[in-house]
């Protein structure tokens, strides 16, 4: 490759770097600079799947949701194609595939579809590994947003008991079923329960360490604070 296609290429993947589309990508200049990409990287290359990425990024910011859902498909059929069904990275274009259209389509649907990843992420990947874990969860915010409250509570307390079987379960995925569970028990109007794992959560938090330039506005400790307050309020009107 000449040096002349090597700037250019150089050129298009840092266009591809801001979550903002620049002005340089406008029109069909995305499209154009990912077929450089694809042609002279390969589908797969790093910066390919990233240019490909951030596009789909763009057009939803943009309130393009129908492209965004038209390209996010299209992946997960050409990762399925070039890769295989159970592909881990076949699985993540099926989860942002998911994530995309979940505004788009009804409940049941959305349910169904995040269900089915959970398990097939559970058979490949194992069921304790983070992606397999944060598919179950979406599955027990989905039937919270939906109305389906009780069974919210359902799936987060079964995700609970899961990783509390394990000699030494995941802190961050403990947590995680931790903050689910409460969201869920307090939609469903369990304002106690909730109220017991949100100090659960604010204690493990309280005494975690960030190395020195992360949480530097301590925004979850925060949220966190002022949640248990509105509990206690809750509690206490009652």
């Amino acid at each position: 490759m000449g040096m002349r296609s090597w700037v250019r290429r150089r050129r298009v993947l840092r266009k591809f770097r801001p979550w903002t589309r620049p002005r340089s990508m406008a029109g069909d200049k995305a499209e154009r600079g990912i077929e450089l990409l694809t042609r002279t990287l390969g589908p797969w290359h790093p910066g390919t799947v990233e240019a490909r990425r951030k596009l789909r990024f763009w057009l939803l910011e943009e309130g393009d949701r129908a492209a965004a859902i038209r390209l996010a498909q299209t992946e997960v059929d050409d990762r399925t194609a070039a890769l295989g069904a159970d592909h881990p990275d076949t699985l993540a274009a099926r989860w942002e595939m998911i994530s995309i259209a979940s505004k788009t389509l009804d409940w049941p649907t959305v349910i169904a579809e995040t269900r089915r990843l959970a398990d097939d992420r559970a058979r490949v990947l194992g069921p304790y590994h983070r992606d397999t874990l944060s598919a179950r969860h979406f599955v027990g915010y989905y039937l919270r947003d939906s109305g389906a409250t009780a069974e919210a509570v359902q799936v987060f307390t079964d995700v609970l008991a899961d990783l509390e079987a394990l000699e030494r379960p995941p802190e961050k995925e403990l947590r995680g079923a931790w903050v689910g569970l409460a969201y869920a028990l307090e939609r469903h109007g369990d304002v106690e329960r909730a109220l017991h794992y949100v100090e659960k959560e604010l204690a493990a938090e309280q005494v975690t360490v960030y190395p020195e330039d992360e949480n530097l506005g301590q925004y979850h400790l925060t949220m966190l604070r002022e949640w248990r307050d509105r509990l206690r309020g809750k509690q206490a009107a009652r």
